[in-house]
């Protein structure tokens, strides 16, 4: 086998791992696995572009200019691509399925920014537990009509509380993703829920505090 058939085929893997798909059978993995995660799968995606890029160009690597990463943005052809399921899931899952239809130069939507738009819209609220000392967003009762349901699991010893949204809040995840992205541009949030940075510019002044009054020194 050449180095070209080489690349050639690592990129095959890579375009079916960053699509959620098993490079050796073609099936879908599960949603659940590791290798199904946003951030890999955006790695995957760009190992691939890279390695398309090495083939093209004669084993010439191209540098990755990650400043050319446009706003999220989403077309209504895109839309109609994703997936929806009467099973539900976690909102990683469905940004990871959002991502599935980006164009590779979008910048993919965070799944802390659907978590802090849905509570700005009344249907999650932060709560914070007593156990781990952790803040969780959780479904109102006002999500629970949507289709958005909290539940506690133990994860690695510990009660943990974990949403899941069935196929009526995905939609209606879907259907609102331009607004999410817009209505959560002014914050800066991070990839644990429980970390959220508001970008407030009002400059803070410290107030002035009068200096203490010298006392007369008796002769």
């Amino acid at each position: 086998m050449t180095d070209n058939e080489r690349y050639y085929t690592a990129k095959i893997y890579l375009d079916k791992l960053a699509n959620g798909m098993n490079p050796l059978t073609g099936e879908d993995l599960p949603e659940d696995t590791v290798l199904n995660n946003v951030y890999l799968c955006r790695a995957f995606s760009l190992a691939a572009s890279v390695l398309d890029e090495t083939i093209k160009n004669g084993c010439r690597v191209q540098p990755y200019d990650k400043n050319k990463m446009i706003p999220f943005h989403i077309d209504e052809e895109q839309r109609s691509k994703i997936r929806v399921s009467e099973e539900p899931v976690t909102v990683t899952a469905i940004t990871n399925r959002v991502e599935k239809v980006l164009d590779k130069d979008v910048r993919p939507l965070a799944p802390v920014k659907v978590t802090q738009w849905l509570e700005m819209q009344g249907f999650l609220e932060s709560k914070l537990n007593d156990a781990t000392g952790e803040r969780s967003r959780v479904a109102t009762e006002e999500g629970e009509k949507l289709g958005i349901e909290s539940r506690d699991e133990m994860l690695r010893g510990q009660l943990r509380s974990r949403t899941f949204y069935n196929i009526n809040a995905q939609a209606f995840i879907i259907a609102n993703l331009d607004k999410i992205a817009d209505e959560t541009s002014s914050s800066l949030v991070f990839a644990d829920d429980s970390t959220q940075l508001s970008l407030d510019t009002t400059p803070v002044v410290e107030e002035s505090k009068p200096e203490p009054k010298k006392t007369k020194k008796s002769k």
